[in-house]
């Protein structure tokens, strides 16, 4: 019995987070779909956050931007050139165009990418949803999680008849749950601060320190790429290894057609995977991450002299 409530508890866990991003995803979906419009001439679509949550941005105004320059611990890897130089064709992109160029203009999105990771992350791991709790309290950011985000789940976390207690009834009911719900509901807090808080930067910082990888929830797909322009559509495949996959001039026709085809080839190349491949404009430190060195298979070791020793 004893394992079985602990089993239920952990599917709770999960189950609440999973309901906790699905609430704001129908509200997102239903303006993503009347913001999008692709060209075929090239010119992007409206920037609309097509994820669980808006950015700091869209809730509070202006954010805090993560630091430029030291290497994201959550992309370690270093600056990817291309495997081949690339000759100056129609399909090297315009020089203004950057991994920070291409950021900037859908902040929205990479912003909350990065919060739903977080979240999601924040959510797994009781340990690092203390930690963001504590310091969020003793750095007076805390406070920054809306009412409305836990107490509309409080029913659901600590018990059905929760919401209508008094205050004194409350302490008691928190005071009586056991470790394991308790530790699910650290996770939520946690999760609902990496949703709610103001400052971008405090995100980062904390993907940063508990290595998340963006890899695990997120990759390149067609929406996506509908959000740029051809010539961002071209620094992104050099960025992201597909000029050099496919050479020079095969990108530079696959680049003169319509911007749906040119989507449609980029997405469907023969033997090149978008899996692992995160584009400078979605890291936090706008430097490209290629996937990561598959882990090496450890050699079998020698049979024992004693095996073929009747």
């Amino acid at each position: 019995m004893l394992l079985l409530t602990s089993w239920s508890l952990r599917k709770s866990r999960g189950a609440s987070v999973i309901r906790f991003e699905k609430e704001a995803q129908a509200e997102a979906a239903a303006r993503a779909a009347l913001a999008r419009s692709p060209n075929d001439d090239g010119a992007p679509p409206a920037d609309t956050d097509t994820d669980t949550v808006p950015s700091a941005t869209s809730q509070h105004g202006e954010g805090e931007g993560e630091p430029p320059s030291a290497q994201s611990e959550a992309n370690p890897s270093p600056t990817l050139a291309p495997a081949t130089p690339v000759k100056a064709t129609q399909s090297s992109p315009k020089p203004g165009v950057t991994a920070k160029s291409i950021a900037a203009r859908t902040k929205e999105f990479r912003e909350a990418t990065w919060r739903t990771a977080l979240a999601r992350a924040l959510a797994g791991n009781t340990d690092h949803a203390r930690t963001t709790i504590l310091v969020a309290a003793m750095s007076g950011s805390l406070a920054q999680i809306k009412a409305e985000t836990l107490t509309s789940r409080a029913g659901f976390l600590v018990g059905e008849t929760f919401p209508d207690l008094d205050y004194a009834e409350k302490i008691a009911q928190i005071q009586a749950l056991n470790d394991a719900r308790s530790a699910n509901v650290l996770s939520v807090i946690g999760a609902a601060y990496a949703k709610d808080v103001l400052s971008f930067s405090h995100v980062a910082d904390l993907a940063r320190v508990f290595q998340v990888d963006l890899r695990d929830s997120w990759q390149a797909d067609q929406s996506f790429l509908e959000r740029y322009t051809k010539d961002e559509l071209s620094f992104i495949a050099q960025e992201c290894g597909l000029v050099a996959h496919i050479g020079a001039k095969a990108f530079a026709k696959l680049l003169a057609s319509k911007k749906t085809e040119l989507i449609t080839g980029m997405l469907n190349r023969s033997g090149f995977d978008w899996a692992g491949r995160l584009p400078g404009a979605m890291t936090l430190d706008s430097i490209y991450g290629p996937p990561p060195a598959p882990t090496p298979v450890p050699e079998e070791a020698p049979a024992r002299v004693a095996e073929f020793v009747a």
